[in-house]
C-alpha cells in the first residue's frame, strides 16, 4: 500500500445495536423491537482505545443505533469515558424516550453532564408511525434549554407529510427561532426506498415534470473519514443509508483483524479511490455506457442508492473489472490533489 494515498479517519461510530423501539418499512440496518445484537460497555470502550492509539486524528465519537438510547446506563457511561478521553460525542436516536418535556429534558441532563456536545434526532413519517410528533417536540426543546448542539435529519420524500416548516412554525419551537438559531440545523435528507415492494415507493417513482432536480455529480464524502463499526463487530467503509446491504462496503471483523489494517487496506482499492474523487453518479454513467445502455436519471436518488445500484448489478462489476483501467491514471492523479487540500484542511 502508498502511505501516500491514506487519509486517516477523524470519526469512530458505533452501531451500537440492532435493537430499536421501531421498525421503519426501509431501516437501513434492518432494525426492530425483536433484535438484540448489541456492541458491550467493554467492547466500546476496547475500540475507542484502539483507535485513538492508531489514529490521532479521530476527534468525534458517534453514538447510534437501532436506537443507541435503549443501552440504558452503558450509554451515560461510554459517552463519559469517550468525553474524558477528549472526543467530541455526538448521539442518534428516534426520540421515543422523549414522552414529556420533563422526562426529555433529565434525560438529556443527564447526557451532558457525562459530556455529551451533539444531539442527533432522526424523523420523518415512517418513523412517526412508531415515535409520536411530540416526543420530537419535547426532545428539540429539552436540547435547545439545555444549549446541546442539535441535528434534526428528516427524512423527505414526494409524498412527505412531515417537513422543516411543520418544525418551524410549530408554536412550541417558535421561542427558540429554529430559522437562524446557530444552536439546531434540520435537515431535510433523501428518503431512500429499500424495500421495493411498498406502495410509497411507486409512488416516489413517478416523475413531476415542475420537480425535476439538475442532474448532479457529488463525490462520496463519506468513505475515508470514519472507523465505523456494527454491533456484530463488523467494520465499514462508511456509515451510509445502504452500506450495511453492500457487501463491498465491509471491510470485515474489527474484533479478528486490525482496526488499522482494516481501515487502511480501502487504499489498495481504486474503486473507494474512485468513489472518493468522482462519486458513484460518474461510475453508473462509466458502467452504463460501457453496457451499451441508457443512462438513468438519477437526479433524485440519495447518494447511497447509486452506490448500491453499481455495485448490486453483476453486469456493472463485470465492466468495471475489464475497463477500470481506461480511467485509473486520471482517476488517482485527482485523488491525489484532492487528498492534498483535504488532509490541509483537516489539518493533520
Amino acid at each position: 500500500m502508498n502511505d501516500n494515498l491514506v487519509i486517516s479517519p477523524y470519526i469512530l461510530s458505533f452501531i451500537t445495536t440492532k435493537k430499536c423501539t421501531a421498525a421503519c418499512k426501509n431501516c437501513c440496518f434492518d432494525c426492530s423491537p425483536n433484535r438484540k445484537d448489541r456492541l458491550t460497555l467493554e467492547d466500546m470502550i476496547k475500540y475507542i482505545d484502539l483507535s485513538l492509539s492508531m489514529y490521532k486524528t479521530i476527534k468525534v465519537l458517534v453514538i447510534t443505533g437501532g436506537e443507541c438510547f435503549t443501552l440504558g446506563k452503558d450509554l451515560d457511561r461510554i459517552i463519559s469515558y469517550a468525553s474524558k478521553k477528549g472526543l467530541i460525542v455526538r448521539v442518534v436516536t428516534n426520540a421515543y424516550w422523549a414522552k414529556s418535556f420533563k422526562s426529555a429534558y433529565l434525560r438529556l441532563l443527564d447526557l451532558k453532564r457525562c459530556g455529551l456536545k451533539e444531539f442527533n434526532l432522526s424523523t420523518g413519517d415512517e418513523h412517526l408511525e412508531w415515535v409520536p410528533y411530540d416526543n420530537i417536540i419535547y426532545a428539540i426543546s429539552a436540547a435547545m434549554k439545555l444549549d446541546i448542539m442539535t441535528i434534526v435529519n428528516m427524512e423527505t420524500s414526494p409524498i412527505s407529510k412531515m417537513n422543516k416548516r411543520l418544525l418551524v412554525n410549530d408554536v412550541r419551537l417558535r421561542k427558540f427561532n429554529m430559522d437562524s438559531n446557530k444552536n439546531v440545523c434540520i435537515l431535510s435528507g433523501v428518503w431512500v426506498p429499500l424495500k421495493k415492494t411498498t406502495k410509497e415507493i411507486y409512488l416516489c417513482k413517478q416523475k413531476d415534470e415542475n420537480q425535476k432536480n439538475k442532474k448532479e455529480y457529488q463525490r462520496c464524502s463519506s468513505l475515508f473519514s470514519s472507523v465505523t463499526i456494527d454491533p456484530n463487530h463488523y467494520m465499514y467503509s462508511c456509515c451510509g443509508l445502504t452500506s450495511a446491504s453492500n457487501r463491498y462496503l465491509i471491510l470485515g471483523k474489527a474484533n479478528e483483524i486490525d482496526l488499522n489494517i482494516l481501515y487502511e487496506k480501502q487504499f489498495d482499492d481504486f474503486m473507494k479511490i474512485w468513489l472518493f474523487t468522482e462519486g458513484p453518479g460518474k461510475i453508473l454513467d462509466f458502467c452504463l455506457i460501457n453496457r451499451g445502455r441508457p443512462l438513468v436519471d438519477f437526479s433524485n436518488w440519495h447518494v447511497c442508492q447509486i452506490c448500491a445500484e453499481i455495485f448490486n448489478d453483476k453486469e456493472n462489476i463485470k465492466q468495471l473489472r475489464d475497463n477500470y483501467k481506461n480511467v485509473m491514471g486520471n482517476v488517482i492523479l485527482k485523488y491525489v490533489m484532492l487528498r492534498e487540500k483535504y488532509v490541509k484542511l483537516l489539518n493533520y
